[in-house]
Order: structure tokens, then sequence, then C-alpha cells
């Protein structure tokens, strides 16, 4: 007790240097230092962080740091350290303080190889928080001093586990330049097998940022992406032409130098700037991933590599990464084949709905897919038996509503059920239970949320539609104007603007009529598992149509009604008639357009599957 209440003393007398650290202010710092001396190395916090440390973490005061390790004896640096073990260095790398780590690596340069209490080196924390500048720097600093290893006893940090460790965090964290120079400067890191750490394939199958199938770019940023270069454009070499007497090379130079300025200045937009880089990211990831292949293959035994290809297939196919599929299976086409916790790579797809890859191995590579369709897992369920079973949550939420969600479910089940043999539709698992009766157990309560929300959509639509039909319909016996005595004629019926109104009234009596009729439909169906495929969509698209010509007719009979009654011969009002009602309009659009847009992409559209199995058997 009395030894707690001396260090809470120790710890409160050191308040005031503490504050001068964070503020910066060195003179403050100094005379401090000199009424005790011992503060300088002593434990300022519980955490036993010393002034050097409080100094780093705090960051901004470069002058602070340089002043302290001026005091400080190189030597006792490494004794430096905090409760988890970190040392100035490892602070400097996990903080990114660049700066303090050129400070200290040249202060003492065997702070580089000294281990926190988790076994990692400073460079390991600096990729783990992402620090790119300062990882460059310490990458640097190691290859500058890796003489320390031999001499000092340390572990290389390139080598064997470290290097693993390193070239995992490097690929993880993105920085493909430095697992690049890794690779080409230790090769063995990137093919050899170590426990207890995945290898660098499954790393860089595993992260979908660094491919173009995990971007997501609309319709203009693809357009430019398949365009833009990524080599270096520089005005090299034509300073000066040559040849003057040659006209084709005149006018080469000339085309050359204009472009080169040209794309320069293209590259200053932010948005293509970024699509440029992003382009030489994707393919810097598939260099790399070939070149991992490569070392996998030459360095290990035949289980290993197919142990190493079958956790990095599986990782890939769980990602959806067409691009990695197809470049692992052109290094090693057994993959189709391994099998992973019992289920091949077409199971692992079809379990997690990953269409991109069941689209690259069913309709361009075709590998083994009799295999495929026999296949079985211990359960006994065939590969239609897994596209029974209900896709993973975040698959299911990439499309809005229940009914949609039920809609997916049953479009790949459809698909694989084209691609196996008829007699393996019918065929019975361990549980003495079809394909089809899989999917109505696993699909139940979907089925359930996916009737309750087209109904209640179809519902809150069904108001609006009769509250359409009664508007217009009391607009059509209510004539504007008003009719003739003598003939019960409308008085304004020879007007363009009544004949505008009769039109659109119609046509928004009639529309919505339909509309009505559609929703009522959908409201009395029988509401079975296929009906999600296309009956219902179809009902709800057809619906929403109709709904929506009824709202801009009505909206344009209205327009015209005011016009009439109030417009003669005052042109001019127009224009606030038009501001005004393209708002309702551009309203309805904007809040139900998305809907219908996804309802007949989903349902009318290429698909998820792109082109259709009606050749593959």
């Amino acid at each position: 007790m009395a030894s707690t209440s001396t260090s809470n003393k120790d710890l409160k007398e050191h308040l005031p240097l503490c504050r001068a650290i964070v503020k910066g202010n060195w003179n403050e710092i100094q005379e401090l230092l000199k009424q005790d001396e011992n503060a300088l190395t002593a434990k300022l916090d519980t955490n036993h962080n010393r002034t050097l440390h409080l100094a780093i973490d705090t960051g901004g005061h470069p002058d602070v740091v340089k002043g302290l390790l001026e005091l400080i004896d190189p030597n006792l640096l490494p004794d430096l350290v905090d409760t988890w073990g970190l040392n100035p260095l490892h602070h400097a790398a996990l903080f990114g303080s660049t700066a303090a780590a050129r400070m200290l690596v040249e202060k003492n340069p065997n702070l580089l190889f000294i281990y926190d209490s988790e076994r990692c080196l400073p460079i390991h924390r600096a990729l783990f928080n992402t620090h790119i500048s300062t990882s460059e720097y310490l990458l640097k600093a190691y290859v500058e001093n890796i003489q320390l290893c031999q001499r000092e006893g340390y572990d290389n940090p390139f080598e064997g586990r470290n290097g693993a460790v390193l070239l995992h965090s490097a690929i993880t964290e993105g920085f493909l330049d430095i697992a690049s120079k890794l690779i080409q400067d230790y090769p063995e890191v990137a093919g050899q097998k170590y426990k207890g750490i995945k290898s660098p394939l499954w790393c860089i199958t595993g992260n979908m940022n660094l491919y173009y199938c995990g971007a997501r770019y609309n319709i203009f940023q693809r357009f430019v992406y398949n365009y833009v270069l990524t080599e270096n454009h520089k005005l090299r070499n034509f300073g000066v032409v040559q040849d003057v007497e040659n006209q084709n090379m005149c006018i080469h130079n000339v085309t050359r130098r204009i472009y080169v300025k040209l794309w320069n200045t293209v590259l200053h937009v932010l948005c293509i700037k970024n699509l440029e880089e992003d382009k030489l990211k994707h393919k810097t990831a598939l260099k790399l991933l070939k070149r991992i292949c490569e070392e996998v293959i030459e360095r290990n035994n035949t289980d290993d590599i197919a142990d190493i290809f079958a956790n990095a297939t599986v990782q890939a196919t769980k990602k959806d990464n067409p691009e990695v599929i197809e470049e692992l299976l052109g290094y090693f086409p057994l993959a189709t084949v391994a099998k992973l916790n019992g289920y091949s790579i077409m199971q692992v797809a079809t379990i997690n709905r990953c269409e991109k890859v069941y689209n690259l191995l069913v309709h361009h590579m075709r590998l083994n897919m009799s295999l495929d369709k026999v296949l079985k897992d211990n359960n006994g369920d065939n590969l239609l038996h897994l596209a029974g079973k209900l896709g993973p949550v975040h698959k299911l939420n990439e499309v809005s509503g229940a009914a949609l969600q039920m809609q997916r479910e049953l479009q790949w089940f459809k698909e694989v059920e084209k691609l196996v043999q008829p007699m393996y539709r019918e065929a019975t698992n361990n549980s003495n239970e079809t394909p089809m009766m899989v999917f109505r157990r696993e699909h139940k309560e979907l089925r359930r949320e996916g009737e309750e929300w087209i109904k209640k959509t179809a519902d809150s639509y069904t108001i609006t539609t009769a509250l359409i039909i009664t508007i217009v319909f009391a607009a059509a016996i209510t004539v504007p104007g008003g009719t003739d005595g003598d003939t019960g004629k409308a008085i304004y019926e020879t007007k363009p603007s009544f004949i505008i109104f009769a039109i659109s009234d119609a046509i928004s009596l009639f529309t919505s009529t339909t509309s009505l009729l559609l929703f009522l439909s959908i409201l009395t169906a029988r509401y079975q598992e296929a009906d999600f495929l296309f009956k219902l969509p179809n009902r709800l698209i057809f619906g929403l149509v109709m709904l929506y010509f009824s709202v801009i007719s009505m909206i344009v009979a209205f327009s015209a009604t005011l016009y009439i009654m109030f417009g003669q011969g005052k042109e001019w009002i127009l224009i606030p008639i038009v501001a005004l009602a393209c708002l309702p309009i551009a309203s309805f659009t904007a809040l139900q357009f998305h809907l219908l847009v996804e309802l007949i992409s989903s349902t009318y559209g290429r698909g998820i599957f792109g082109k259709r199995l009606q050749e593959v058997k």
C-alpha cells in the first residue's frame, strides 16, 4: 500500500514535465530536467512511458525529440520500454513519426532489431498502422544496417518467420512496393510455409482492395479506367527533331508532344489521377500474385503446393475474385478439384453465392464441370442441394427488400438446376430431402418476409392509385371552364389546352385503373416460392410503370386546367405552371424510380450470371 502511494506521488511529481512535453515547451522541459535529472528516463505514467515516448506520441515537436536524444545516452535507448515492451523506435513507427524514427536510428541503429513483447519489430508496427512513409524509411534503414544481424546476433528481419510476417503485413495493408522489393531481394519468403502464419498467397488473394473486381466504379469511372494509361508519360528526347527532312518523323514527334502534354494535363483532374493510381495498383497486384505463385511452386513439394493453392483458391472464391482464380488455376489447374473442409471451389462458389467466380468456372473455363455436377458433400448434398441453402447475409443485402432477395435466391437455384443432370434435380441427401425441399425449408422465413414486403408495397401503392382515380374521374366530370347550357358541350372544347387536358386526364384515369388492378392482383396472389421469380416482380413493375404515367398525366391535366381557368391571353403563366408541375414529377422519380430500375434490372436485365446455360450440360 505504501509503495503504491509512493508510486502515485512520483507520477504526480512528473505532471509538470508531462504538460511541458505535450505543449512542446523546450525551455520549460530543460528547467524541469535540471531540477530532477532522473526524470529524463523515469516512468512518467502507469504505462511506463518515458519522456522520449511522450514526446514522440504527441507529435509535432521534433525539436523536443532531438533535444531529449542529445541528453540521453544512446546505449540506454533499448532499455526505455513501456508496459508492452515498446522502445522509442516502436513508438515512432506506431505513430508514423518518420522524423523521430530517423533521429533514433542515427543514435542507435540496434533499435531496429529489438522485439516488443509481441515479437514485433518497429517496421511491423509501422505497417500494421498503415504509415507508408515511415515504413519505407524503416525498410531502407534495415537494409543499410543489416550487417548488425551478424555482428550483434540479431534475427534477420527479411528471412524466415520475420520475413514472412513482414511480407504478410505489407500485402495486407496494401503496400505493394514494399512487398515487391522484399520478394525481389528475398524470394524465399514468398514461397515457404511457416506455422501460425498465413501464406503470402493467401494474403494477396484475400485483399479485394488490390484488384479491379473489388472496386466499385460508376459508368463514367469504368469508361475512363479502360483508357487510363499507367506508363510514365514524360517528354523524353522530344526537344529537338533530329531528322528534319523526314516528314513522317516530324509529324510523329509533334503528335507525340501534343499527346504527352494533353495526358499530363488530364492527370491533374483528381478523379482521373485516382483512377490511374488504382489501375497501377491493380496491375502491380497481379504481377505480385504471379511472382508469388512461381515461388510457391518452385520452393515446395507437391503436397504443400496443393495445400497452399487450395487455401488461396477457396479464399479468392469466397471473396468472389475471378481475376485471382484465373491466375491461380493457370498455375495450378488441380485447384478446381482440390477440396478444403470437404468442399471444392465450385461448391464454395455456390454456397457463398459468388456469381463472378461461378461465371468464370462455368461459362469461360469449364474445367472439370462433370465432376462438380455429381460431387456430394458429407451430408450427401449435391450442387443443387447447396444452391437450395440460404445464401450469406452480406450477399442477400446486396439487393433491397426481401422479395428481391427471394428472387435472387431463386435465380441461383434455377441457374444451378440448368447445370446439373436431370437425375440430380430429384436426388435426395442423407436427410432424404430433394434440392427443392431444402430450398423451401431454408427460405421459409425469407419467403414470409418477402410476402409481407411486397404486400405492404402494393398496399401503399393501391391507396395512391385509388386517390388518383378519384381525382381524375372527378376532373373529367367537372369540365374546366364549364359547359354550354344549350348544347352541353365544353366551352373550351376547341382550345388546345382543353384537348391536352382531356387526353392527359383520360390517360391518367386508364393507367391508374390498370395500376390499381395490378396491385390488387399482387395482394390476392398465392405467394408460392416460384411466384417471386417472375410473376410477382412483373406485376409490381407494370403497376409502378402505370402509376408513374398516371401521376405525370394527372399533373399535366391539372396544369392544363390552371391555364384554361387563369391563363387565357397570359402566356407567361405557363412558366410558373410548368416549373411547379416538374416538382412532384421529379420528387416521385427521385423517390420511387430506383425501386423500378432495380426491379427491371433484376427481372429483365442480364442478371447476375450474364449469358445463360443453354448449352452447358
